[in-house]
């Protein structure tokens, strides 16, 4: 029997006891489809993970090692080498549950859509673009469960971070369709030290040019009206994203402008104002459009983010680039 569902994992330095973890949550998956794993070790200080999973001796859980890529980097290497019917990807420190992650399964064989978001804050069915003209897509691509077909030859782009957020806006660029569901099967395992909430001025110079990078990635694409739209507000979005998580991150005056002046060279800052994207799209827009108040609201901003993030700690969800989820 063809395989249904491929997992894809990657993983760098991970523990072994996160990882088994992960791993045993998805053994239920075995009651209603065919499925297998691959854990991508990313270039891991110690070589460990492919003698661990060997010794697991489990025709369906497959793992390689590679050359440090990056997140991105590691899952194409899973997508080359999976051949499942559909794919997903999970973090090896994360895990999934049990039941609603059941009655998503169900929902895709039921429905067989081009993705299937799971954790949405609304039920949709229809074209992938007609949502994203109305609504903010989930950026994280641990949320979707991908038809291999529909993804054709799409990869992440390798080596840099914000790697979700240009992945999942050309999925759902594709014009595929999508079906959405609200259960909350991810468990999403905060972590301080992730690369995504490193402090120092390194790792922040690279995440905001990083994201910048993404951001002209998408700007080049060539999408048909009315399709068009779909990414024009998804762009706007990701421009709040952007002024929002600098807020949080910047102490200084001169990583401000200087993250800004960035932004703005490329015709998203001050955040344009072009259609209706929602209440907290406008007070963003009004309360953001000088630098000296994107400094001047730094200090709330980091306030309100440390209490959700504080409170994250404790409960499951899907990870979002905006702090204000």
């Amino acid at each position: 029997m063809s395989c249904q569902l491929s997992i894809i994992i990657p993983c760098y330095d991970i523990k072994l006891s996160e990882l088994s973890k992960c791993i045993d949550s998805l053994e239920f998956i075995a009651q209603l489809m065919t499925y297998e794993i691959w854990i991508i070790d990313d270039g891991s200080h110690e070589d460990v993970v492919c003698d661990w999973v060997k010794n697991l001796n489990k025709e369906n859980i497959h793992a390689m090692r590679q050359e440090n890529m990056g997140p991105g980097g590691a899952r194409n290497t899973g997508i080359d080498h999976c051949t499942g019917k559909y794919l997903t990807f999970i973090d090896a420190d994360d895990y999934i549950f049990y039941g609603p992650y059941v009655q998503i399964l169900k929902t895709l064989l039921e429905k067989e859509p081009d993705i299937l978001c799971h954790g949405a804050k609304r039920l949709f069915e229809g074209p992938a673009t007609m949502f994203m003209i109305k609504y903010d897509i989930i950026p994280s691509c641990c949320s979707y469960i991908i038809r291999r077909e529909t993804l054709g030859d799409m990869r992440f782009s390798p080596h840099i971070y914000h790697e979700d957020e240009e992945f999942c806006t050309r999925l759902f660029l594709k014009r595929a369709h999508l079906v959405t569901s609200i259960e909350q099967a991810y468990f999403y395992r905060y972590r301080p030290d992730s690369i995504t909430h490193k402090q120092d001025q390194k790792h922040l110079q690279k995440r905001y040019a990083d994201y910048i990078t993404v951001l002209q990635h998408l700007q080049s694409e060539k999408i048909p009206s009315p399709h068009s739209l779909a990414l024009q507000r998804r762009l706007c979005i990701m421009a709040m994203c952007y002024v929002i998580t600098l807020m949080s991150d910047s102490k200084s005056w001169r990583f401000t402008t200087r993250a800004l002046q960035a932004l703005r060279s490329i015709g998203l800052y001050p955040l344009p104002v072009r259609r209706w994207y929602g209440f907290r799209y406008l007070l963003t827009q009004l309360t953001t459009f000088h630098p000296f108040l994107v400094c001047l609201l730094s200090p709330i901003t980091r306030l309100l983010v440390k209490l959700k993030n504080d409170n994250s700690r404790h409960r499951s969800f899907v990870a979002q680039v905006d702090p204000f989820g």
